[in-house]
């Protein structure tokens, strides 16, 4: 009887967790763009300008470079192109998308980092790419409670950013040439100069993407980069805190009893990364 209480109690703690998270979380970032940004060393420090970006420079709740843990996913477990960044980012995870033996386990990698760095497509895999886009639910998981997340090019595969849902950002048809390029008013803004996005090859648009979504760079009538600040994914679409409508955020529903215990824990380290990005 003592330990059939003490079972409630800690059901009943785990249920008022995960309501309190799921009733608070609205803080990811999203960053997407045309280059292999990471294939040419950074792109005299354009990498730099996407990562601060992300990690909330200069708002109320901007992490330090330094304590930006950077989860890095590829196809072969090296630090490629982020190694360009590592002087003033140097917190950063490597791991090949193949190794995680499920999603579980993705979800424990995405739980110790702030920002989940897909370098272009041919670094990437299109076999990891389509793993990746099956862990879509945890990834929104890990979004919904402050993480954030840049993509680089995905050149002629349509689907690699398929972990996002299908409003967040279509993948154009590829394009080239490594000139023309012009940051937008909101992409001089947070740093951009035509020196960082000239001079390089570049390899897809952006088309029919979330209106939510911040243009940060053009070629005439082509978008090559978007982002998004302090959003969440809700009903598949991708909503900021300036969205009309209200609070659309579905009932959320209680595991059966027999899982409540391994989700109470794993929902602890996207709990912690939150609290972080709240700071």
């Amino acid at each position: 009887m003592k330990f059939e209480s003490i079972k409630r109690g800690i059901m009943v703690a785990a249920i008022a967790g995960v309501m309190a998270i799921a009733s608070t979380a609205q803080a990811g970032s999203i960053y997407l763009n045309g280059h292999d940004v990471l294939l040419h060393s950074g792109q005299r420090g354009y990498a730099d300008v996407i990562l601060d970006y992300l990690r909330g420079a200069g708002t109320t709740s901007e992490i330090s470079r330094a304590d930006y843990d950077i989860g890095y996913l590829t196809n072969g477990g090296t630090n490629g192109g982020l190694s360009a960044v590592m002087a003033e980012f140097p917190s950063v995870t490597t791991a090949s998308i193949s190794s995680f033996a499920d999603e579980a386990a993705f979800g424990t990698f995405l739980s110790g980092i702030d920002v989940m760095v897909l370098p272009w497509i041919f670094d990437v895999g299109a076999a990891n790419s389509a793993i990746l886009n099956s862990y879509s639910a945890t990834i929104e998981t890990f979004f919904n409670a402050g993480g954030d997340i840049w993509g680089n090019s995905s050149f002629t595969t349509a689907t690699f950013y398929d972990f996002l849902p299908p409003s967040a950002a279509a993948s154009g048809p590829s394009i080239s040439g490594s000139s023309g390029f012009m940051a937008t008013a909101e992409g001089m803004s947070i740093g951009i100069t035509s020196a960082m996005i000239n001079g390089f090859p570049t390899h897809n648009r952006f088309v029919s993407f979330d209106p939510d979504f911040t243009v940060f760079e053009t070629r005439g009538e082509e978008v090559i980069a978007i982002g998004i600040r302090d959003a969440r994914i809700i009903d598949g679409d991708v909503e900021t805190g300036d969205d009309d409508g209200g609070d659309t955020t579905p009932p959320l529903a209680v595991p059966e009893p027999s899982t409540m215990f391994l989700l109470a824990g794993g929902l602890l380290g996207f709990a912690g990364l939150m609290r972080r990005k709240q700071q």
